[in-house]
């Protein structure tokens, strides 16, 4: 790609509110226009943008000349269980075009209401899998702590925005000058990243009570020779002989729904799948002629069939390409 000697920034958001948030982080941004997120199919192709819509959407999207430069995902949202999950496919899709994204949200929050108030911590299975999603697709996806106060409460002052508003002086500064060639490769191989993964490390160190649980899969998945889930669930009716494992996911949800299940399927996809092992998704209170009814009507199902080998559903399994 030539290096362009103009620019023309178009910040695509969510919310109005979002996007005038993010105009005011660099000074580049004075003159961009903010664009709301279409809703339609056949807009987001229009704008240029269906690429890094195609499982969900991200909180803001930076085009520059036509071309998306950069995906954002915020959120104060409390980073627990699988809660976390719930934003995974706005981040993948950027990954796989190789296209720089943040997430910014909290490494731990307060959680108000009721018996189970208190703080709460991140579930560090998503640093990995993005650490993962990152080497996979060779690509930059960083994650930016969103910072508390002493009682966990998230900070809301401009303060919050320290760091995020370095990290967007690096990739502007080398982005004006060199434009997308190698940008992806400099931030990927920045100290700005390392500091992150740094952080990362120190966080689940000194905050993260029992942090070795989270290197071993949750009650949810398990992973198994595929002889050993022939005997216990059903018999696959062909496999790549280059398959040594199953992952299966076992997805609680009593109808077909996408929070925050999809989205941990997307993690557990990244941060269990590859070197020899699928992930099959068990659905044992589904039926098949349910996903039948609604599989073509959102990206929700297309994201399911993405990441899994096969689905279990209650009364037969469905191999990928039946999906």
């Amino acid at each position: 790609m030539a290096i362009s000697k103009g620019h023309s920034y178009e910040i695509f958001c969510d919310s109005l509110q979002e996007g005038l948030w993010f105009k005011r982080l660099n000074s580049c941004f004075s003159d961009a226009e903010l664009v709301a997120i279409p809703n339609s199919p056949k807009d987001q192709r229009a704008f240029g943008i269906e690429r890094v819509l195609q499982y969900d959407r991200p909180d803001i999207i930076l085009k520059d000349n036509g071309n998306v430069i950069f995906v954002l995902e915020r959120t104060v949202e409390v980073p627990s269980g699988h809660n976390v999950g719930q934003r995974f496919g706005r981040l993948v899709a950027a990954a796989k075009e190789r296209i720089p994204v943040v997430y910014f949200g909290p490494y731990m929050a307060y959680k108000h209401g009721g018996a189970t108030a208190g703080p709460r911590y991140m579930n560090l299975r998503l640093f990995y899998s993005l650490k993962n999603m990152a080497d996979y697709y060779n690509t930059a996806v960083t994650t930016i702590n969103w910072p508390v106060d002493q009682y966990c409460e998230v900070l809301k002052t401009p303060f919050k925005d320290k760091r995020l508003v370095e990290y967007l002086e690096l990739f502007m500064d080398y982005y004006n000058i060199y434009g997308n060639i190698g940008l992806t490769e400099y931030i990927k191989n920045s100290s700005f990243q390392e500091e992150q993964y740094s952080e990362q490390k120190v966080f689940a160190e000194n905050a993260v009570q029992n942090p070795e649980q989270y290197n071993n899969p949750p009650a949810s998945v398990e992973i198994m020779p595929i002889s050993q889930f022939e005997r216990t669930y059903c018999i696959l009716p062909y496999y790549d002989n280059s398959i040594r494992c199953i992952e299966l996911y076992h997805v609680g949800m009593t109808y077909i729904r996408a929070d925050p299940y999809v989205g941990m399927a997307a993690l557990y996809h990244y941060l269990y799948g590859g070197n020899g092992v699928v992930q099959i998704l068990h659905f044992p209170n589904i039926q098949y002629d349910e996903w039948r009814a609604l599989r073509k009507t959102t990206k929700t199902y297309r994201m399911y069939k993405e990441f899994s080998y096969a689905i279990l559903f209650e009364d037969q399994l469905v191999m990928n390409k039946e999906l």
